[in-house]
């Protein structure tokens, strides 16, 4: 702990003292600027008076309880960084803080990570990578956030009189952000970074069968023949399940093209690499891997190992599917309304006709989409050809709900009095009073059977 930010740099190093209860945190804490949340092995003075402290390393971590994102602004309000949390990230802080200069957002764990040196610090190294993933994707809708802050350094502590926000129930289980960062670093074209079984020996791509298959060179495609484009669909995806980058995967297939005897366009390669890479599924199916070794193999018998610990079986890209998963269409409504609508103006009024071919999605699968969507809402008025058409969605309400400006409120309460005519949005409007009462800490009058519509 220091009692001043001046004291976590000066000449000599930290100045501060070293806190190994609860009890003395709490008596001690309304002394004291910075701490470092996450427990330590062991702390040591590097002076006899017992002044500067020794020891605070992320090799020497413990436990790991929180990730803290640091913003250096207060260009925007504490509320924008909830929803942008909500909307962005992984979901609401657990507490935000204000400091002399922005905020510090603490998404804390409901269960620690106890960190250990075995396996070279796997634990460590993938929340290294969780945090750096909640940071960038912040950072891509918020100003001022800190992508080089060290990510179990030392914050400013909770007092009464800065903190912000807090909710008890945020807390977030540490395997379900494994999964989130996974997804991030497939949309950011980055390497995953994978979290192994305990059984595992070796990466895909260090096989013997991956090496048969690379080693092949008169691999040919046509209809009803498994072959080239099969063969190299195959080789990116356990390129993707051992973790590679794009980048590394597509100079693999390059070099792989460039020595067939009969290459296919690198227009078609960057296709073959791209579809792998969507996270449609984990690895190469097995059958597939054993009908290519029998195609093009030089027919030496080889055990496909497996070592990721399952097989994924190949599924229709969305494009090639007749019809597209309903989660897949709520996400391009929900993408659209963000895009279409605003703080200011959050409802987008237009012809149904012209909403979905905008959308791109069909009129019967867009009334599906809107009569089973617990996220979106909307109102139709007028009839005919000049019958219009309102869309909006929680978070885009709740954006309003929680702005400071009182324009925006009054916005949010005149949208909860239109959206609760129609009964088919009664169910998502239960789950925006919820979401209101969760982040404002009190239960929103606004009600949805048509007799209250009063602000929270």
């Amino acid at each position: 702990m220091t009692r001043s930010k001046e004291d976590l740099a000066t000449p000599f190093g930290v100045k501060g003292y070293v806190i190994t209860s609860k009890e003395t945190l709490l008596e001690d804490c309304l002394e004291l600027s910075h701490w470092n949340p996450n427990v330590l092995n062991y702390l040591r003075y590097s002076d006899k008076t017992r002044r500067f402290v020794k020891g605070h390393e992320e090799s020497n971590l413990q436990q790991i309880n929180t990730f803290v994102v640091d913003i250096d602004t207060k260009k925007q309000p504490y509320t924008e960084i909830l929803t942008a949390a909500l909307d962005h990230s992984i979901g609401i802080p657990t507490l935000v803080l204000e400091t002399p200069k922005g905020f510090q957002a603490y998404f804390v764990l409901e269960k620690p990570l106890f960190i250990s040196n075995q396996n070279d610090f796997r634990g460590l190294k993938v929340a290294k990578r969780i945090s750096e993933n909640i940071k960038r994707s912040l950072a891509g809708v918020l100003q001022g956030v800190d992508i080089s802050c060290n990510d179990f350094g030392f914050f400013r502590i909770p007092k009464e009189d800065n903190v912000r926000w807090f909710s008890e129930e945020m807390v977030y289980d540490f395997g379900s952000l494994i999964a989130w960062s996974k997804r991030q670093d497939d949309d950011q074209s980055r390497g995953l970074f994978v979290l192994p079984s305990k059984n595992e020996t070796l990466d895909p791509t260090q096989t013997e069968w991956f090496q048969e298959l690379l080693a092949t060179h008169h691999v040919k495609g046509g209809e009803g023949q498994i072959g080239r484009d099969n063969l190299m669909f195959t080789l990116a995806l356990a390129c993707y399940s051992a973790g590679k980058g794009q980048d590394e995967t597509l100079d693999l297939l390059d070099e792989y093209n460039s020595s067939l005897a009969s290459p296919i366009r690198h227009s078609e390669v960057r296709k073959i690499l791209k579809s792998a890479y969507k996270g449609r599924f984990k690895g190469a199916h097995q059958d597939y891997i054993q009908q290519l070794l029998e195609a093009w193999g030089t027919g030496k018998e080889i055990a496909i190992h497996n070592p990721m610990g399952g097989w994924y079986k190949h599924k229709k890209e969305r494009e090639d599917r007749v019809r597209s998963h309903y989660s897949e269409w709520e996400e391009d409504v929900l993408t659209f309304i963000e895009k279409a609508a605003s703080i200011d103006q959050p409802i987008k009024w237009s012809t149904q006709t012209a909403l979905c071919e905008e959308i791109g999605i069909p009129r019967s699968t867009f009334n599906e989409v809107i009569r089973k969507s617990k996220h979106i809402l909307v109102k139709r008025k007028g009839k005919g050809r000049a019958a219009q058409t309102g869309l909006t969605s929680i978070a885009m309400l709740l954006q309003c709900a929680l702005s400071y400006q009182q324009q925006h409120r009054t916005v949010y309460i005149e949208a909860i009095r239109l959206f609760a005519t129609e009964p088919t949005n009664h169910l998502v409007l239960r789950e925006l009073d919820y979401q209101v009462e969760r982040l404002v800490g009190v239960p929103d009058a606004a009600t949805i059977n048509g007799k209250n519509f009063n602000s929270s």
